[in-house]
C-alpha cells in the first residue's frame, strides 16, 4: 500500500511539473547555432503569431496597438499639436532584414523594416502661413518603410525550480522615421477645404520633421511596449524551449 501511494506521488509530481510548462507555439523556431540567417528566419517566422497574440502566455494581440496617453509635438512657428486616443497599426508587417546575437556581449540586435499607420483624433493650436488655428479633428498618418536598429541586452536567469529564463536588461534602437510620410488632418480649417488643404501640404512638406517630432514619441511608446510583451513571453517560456542553442553553466544567472 505504501509502495503504490508512493508511485502515484511521484507520478503527480512529474505531472505536476510538466503541466506548468506552456506548449511552445508552432510558429516559434529554435535556432540551434549562433547564425544569423537562422535567427532572421526565425524572428520572420514568430512575428505574424506574436502579433495575433498568445492568450496562454498572457500576449494581448499588438496589431492595433492602442495608445493609452496623448502625445504631443511641437512645429515651426510655435505650433502645438497633441494625438489623442491614438493607435498604431502596423506590427504585423515588420520584416526583419538581419536579425544577430553577440553572444560575447550578451546583445541581441535587430534591423527591422516596417509601415505603419497611425490614427486618432488631434487638437491643434497656432499658426501655419497667414491663418491661426485652434481646432480638431480626426488625422491618419502613414509612415512608409520605417527602419528601426534595436539593440537589446540579455541575460538568462534561473529561478527555483531550476529553469532558466530569458531577461531584458536594457535595450537601445535608432530609427529614420522612414522614406515616405503622409500626414491627413480632418478640419484643420473650419468651413475653408481649400485653405485646410494649403496648410496640410505645408505640413507633410516638412514630412520628416513631423515624422521625427511625432513619430519618436510613438515609437518609443511602441518599442517599450512590445520589450514588456518580449518579456511576458520570456517568462512563459524556459530558455531551452526557445533556443537550442547550449550555455554553460557561467552564462546562467540567480533570479
Amino acid at each position: 500500500m505504501e509502495k503504490s501511494v508512493i508511485i502515484i506521488f511521484v507520478f503527480f509530481s512529474c505531472y505536476q511539473h510538466t503541466q506548468q510548462l506552456i506548449p511552445l507555439p508552432d510558429f516559434i523556431h529554435p535556432c540551434s547555432e549562433l547564425n544569423d540567417e537562422c535567427f532572421t528566419q526565425a524572428t520572420l517566422d514568430a512575428i505574424p503569431g506574436v502579433v495575433r497574440g498568445i492568450p496562454e502566455a498572457g500576449i494581448p494581440p499588438l496589431d492595433p496597438l492602442y495608445l493609452d496617453k496623448n502625445i504631443t509635438m511641437a512645429l515651426p512657428g510655435n505650433v502645438k499639436m497633441t494625438f489623442h486616443n491614438g493607435k498604431l497599426l502596423g506590427l504585423s508587417t515588420c520584416v526583419p532584414s538581419k536579425v544577430s546575437s553577440r553572444r560575447e556581449k550578451r546583445t541581441f540586435v535587430f534591423d527591422i523594416q516596417c509601415n505603419f499607420t497611425i490614427k486618432g483624433h488631434y487638437s491643434i493650436v497656432g499658426r501655419i502661413l497667414l491663418f491661426n488655428l485652434n481646432t480638431d479633428g480626426n488625422a491618419k498618418i502613414k509612415i512608409w518603410n520605417q527602419k528601426i536598429h534595436l539593440e537589446v541586452l540579455e541575460k538568462v536567469v534561473k529561478n527555483d525550480k531550476g529553469e532558466g529564463h530569458y531577461k531584458i536588461n536594457s535595450y537601445k534602437y535608432k530609427a529614420d522615421y522612414g522614406t515616405d510620410l503622409k500626414l491627413n488632418l480632418t478640419n484643420l480649417f473650419r468651413g475653408s477645404p481649400e485653405i485646410s488643404a494649403n496648410i496640410l501640404s505645408v505640413l507633410n512638406s516638412n514630412s520628416q520633421l513631423v515624422a521625427q517630432e511625432f513619430g519618436g514619441p510613438i515609437l518609443d511608446y511602441a518599442i517599450d511596449y512590445a520589450m514588456n510583451v518580449t518579456q511576458k513571453f520570456f517568462d512563459a517560456y524556459t530558455y531551452d524551449q526557445i533556443s537550442h542553442v547550449p550555455l554553460t553553466d557561467d552564462f546562467f544567472e540567480e533570479d
